[in-house]
């Protein structure tokens, strides 16, 4: 472990917080700050240069059966991570994601006397939910670094610093190199999480049944990384439909259209300028906390830039696979309904901002890192 302090500490608490905690040290690594670079990761940012601390997935938890008895175990593991920053002393904390950890493992160093500059990426979805958030952001973080423009604009309005360029998705599909459109090929992404695994394969087992008696070929998603008892309940269950077990962002590409769940791969039909139609299936008490908490108009993050039902959602009771063949159908015969949505991705894909995003972070994290005791002390509250 680093004993001569200085440098970044940094914590992030899901897999895509230690994808992005390793673009963000490479980017600093090539802007050439050669400092050290510590704290709470795994594998990714472990192999971008990170010294590891504690590892990431003692973060990973299911649901609340999981979150109440590990509750002593995470106090620990906050305490830890406390002891840790005022042991070395860095130079700045960045906390990525993960906000149910790191708000109070801000608050924290706070209270403690804490008095160096701390950045928040991925910040916490203060727009839709939970906005009591705000206060804590304007309190306890010096600068936060969004996904998302309006994210970035809403900070602004709250009084929160906030910095913002572009997604980091922007670079990736800048590179991607999309497979060969397949005609009639519709992808059908049931998620990479039980849950909504089972809630959301049979109306897509459906919908694949409605798809195949009008000519189509549907292909089912078995996400990379699934568990080995998940995958194979997944291989059993879709024993006679043709499935796809690379990447959902190839498949994507290769298809004329999609239909699954929310999340990461409607942002990334978005991005490629695939038609999705969208579905949602929780449980009674999930969804009640989501129409009593959350605000706003839609779950996904495409009809959220756009401000528009561009991808139709189909949420609870009407998330059937009659109703999803027949968004797919309007959207595939055509006409000015199908030109209006291709406008409307394109404008929101423009929405995702310019490339660079880690480059970006990283500057602006850069900034902290190198500035002199006496700018530093400018740079943060009194």
């Amino acid at each position: 472990m680093n004993a001569s302090g200085g440098g970044l500490f940094l914590s992030c608490g899901e897999i895509s917080g230690d994808i992005y905690a390793a673009g963000i040290v490479r980017a600093l690594r090539s802007l050439g700050y050669d400092g050290p670079v510590s704290g709470m990761g795994g594998p990714r940012a472990s192999e971008a240069g990170t010294e590891i601390f504690r590892d990431f997935r003692e973060l990973h938890l299911m649901g609340i059966s999981d979150v109440l008895p590990a509750i002593p175990r995470l106090l620990r593991l906050r305490k830890e991570l406390v002891e840790r920053v005022f042991e070395i002393r860095p130079d700045a904390l960045l906390v990525i994601d993960s906000p149910d950890f790191h708000l109070p493992f801000v608050s924290s160093l706070r209270k403690k006397g804490w008095k160096g500059p701390v950045i928040y990426a991925v910040t916490p979805t203060v727009w839709a939910w939970r906005p009591g958030r705000v206060k804590k952001l304007a309190r306890d973080v010096d600068l936060c670094l969004p996904l998302f423009s309006f994210e970035h604009e809403f900070l602004l309005r709250s009084g929160v610093a906030s910095a913002w360029s572009g997604h980091p998705l922007t670079d990736e599909f800048a590179s991607f190199i999309p497979r060969k459109e397949e005609p009639g090929r519709i992808a059908l992404l049931p998620g990479s999480r039980r849950s909504e695994i089972t809630r959301l394969l049979p109306p897509l087992l459906e919908c694949a049944r409605l798809l195949r008696e009008r000519g189509f070929h549907p292909v089912f998603s078995i996400a990379p990384g699934l568990s080995p008892e998940l995958r194979s309940w997944m291989v059993h269950a879709l024993k006679d439909e043709d499935v796809w077990e690379e990447d959902g962002r190839s498949l994507l590409s290769s298809s004329i259209a999609a239909a699954g769940a929310s999340g990461t791969a409607s942002v990334e039909a978005m991005m490629l300028g695939r038609f999705m139609a969208v579905l949602y299936r929780g449980s009674f008490l999930s969804w009640l906390a989501w129409k009593t908490l959350v605000n706003t108009r839609f779950i996904s993050i495409p009809n959220i830039i756009a401000g528009e039902e561009v991808y139709p959602e189909f949420i609870q009771e009407r998330a059937t696979g009659l109703n999803v063949f027949h968004a797919l159908e309007r959207f595939l015969r055509g006409g000015e309904y199908a030109c209006h949505v291709r406008r409307s991705l394109a404008l929101a894909k423009e929405a995702m901002g310019t490339t660079g995003a880690f480059r970006f972070w990283a500057g602006r994290i850069e900034e902290y890192l190198s500035a002199g005791e006496t700018s530093r002390k400018r740079m943060v509250r009194s």
